[in-house]
């Protein structure tokens, strides 16, 4: 008796011992021990870190995916030139120089062609945020675009998006004949048209838009209005166009597939979720009332002359998009997977329209 209870005593010690090294983490099972991996990823970017415009939209991007994974994915932004130029993207991608990059497929448009038919003029949806989901649609749908990423060695992550391309500068444009003789900075298919009523076009980057401005390289600059603001470009002009709102300009983000095959299926969706939010966070953002209100204040301290673009000019530069967007077709290698492409783009537009007449279900910025 008296030995059965010694090791009924002792067991229930040992277990009492084991109980407490469990609690107090010096004998922890298996699962707890392991470690959750941490997946850092480096997200190149083309813009600097003071833009009022992409930058913040960029930074919300890797906050998000960071707070959502709950720390099990962080992100490092490199912005302009730290780790790759803004012409160099596609290549840092691809062999994973960054895990993430911010492409601009019209800064190198004989690289992405098919992503580059996002800039063609007046193909874009009426609203930022519909056009936000044709991106995710095309991602996912039409072959020629996944083909193209394919080649890269990568997936899409989402987008930037502004308001439509107007313009601003040292001189008035009032209707398409004062277009003659301007030096314009300009995207390529845009730049094809405005070729057209006489200007001189060129493709600057947004981050040196300023100093083409400035140093008379170019009389105009095209982009979206509170873009004008965040690259300080009403700080040198005297007009600005409205109600032109002539085409979309993309930046695309995207991650080096070996990157996103790493992760597990749980952290994909995370990945997936702030995607999802991107429209509307993007509808939400280019909508703030202080970011509206600092540009206009901008304006009236500046003088400037806000010039409403008549809509029967409009039309006129219109007139000329599908002669444009054939024209881009057939600079691409394969013009029957270009047209595919183009199709593609139209049918989603036409169905993201219809089924989001009102845009995307909103979040609020934070």
């Amino acid at each position: 008796m008296k030995k059965s209870f010694k090791i009924h005593a002792f067991m229930c010690g040992i277990i009492s011992l084991f109980g407490i090294m469990f609690l107090t983490g010096i004998f922890p099972t298996d699962s707890l021990s392991a470690e959750k991996k941490v997946f850092n990823w480096k997200f190149s970017s083309h813009t600097t870190p003071g833009s009022k415009s992409l930058a913040p939209c960029q930074l919300w991007w890797a906050e998000q995916i960071e707070k959502r994974s709950k720390g099990e994915i962080k992100i490092k932004m490199y912005w302009v030139d730290e780790l790759c130029g803004p012409k160099e993207m596609m290549m840092a991608v691809k062999s994973r120089l960054a895990d993430v990059v911010g492409h601009v497929p019209g800064y190198t448009p004989g690289e992405t062609p098919i992503w580059n038919s996002t800039y063609l003029p007046f193909l874009w949806a009426p609203r930022v945020d519909q056009t936000m989901l044709i991106y995710d649609r095309l991602a996912k749908e039409s072959r020629p675009f996944i083909d193209e990423m394919n080649r890269f060695n990568c997936v899409y992550a989402g987008a930037y998006e502004h308001g439509g391309y107007n313009m601003m500068g040292k001189k008035p444009v009032r209707t398409v004949n004062d277009f003659k003789g301007l030096r314009i900075r300009v995207m390529t298919d845009l730049g094809e048209i405005i070729k057209q009523f006489g200007a001189v076009t060129m493709l600057v980057p947004v981050t040196e838009m300023y100093s083409a401005l400035d140093t008379g390289i170019v009389d105009i600059v095209t982009h979206d209005r509170l873009a004008f603001h965040a690259y300080k470009i009403d700080e040198i002009s005297k007009y600005l166009m409205i109600d032109m709102n002539m085409g979309a300009a993309p930046t695309f983000y995207f991650i080096n597939k070996d990157a996103w095959n790493e992760l597990p299926d749980h952290l994909k969706k995370v990945v997936q979720s702030v995607i999802d939010d991107s429209a509307a966070f993007m509808w939400d953002y280019h909508r703030r009332p202080d970011r509206i209100a600092e540009a206009e204040k901008t304006i009236k301290e500046r003088n400037i002359e806000v010039i409403q673009f008549p809509s029967a000019e409009r039309a006129k530069i219109e007139a000329k998009a599908e002669a444009v967007w054939d024209a881009w077709a057939k600079r691409t290698a394969n013009y029957e997977n270009a047209k595919m492409a183009l199709s593609d783009y139209v049918k989603i537009r036409n169905e993201v329209i219809s089924k989001y007449p009102q845009g995307a279900p909103g979040i609020q910025y934070k």
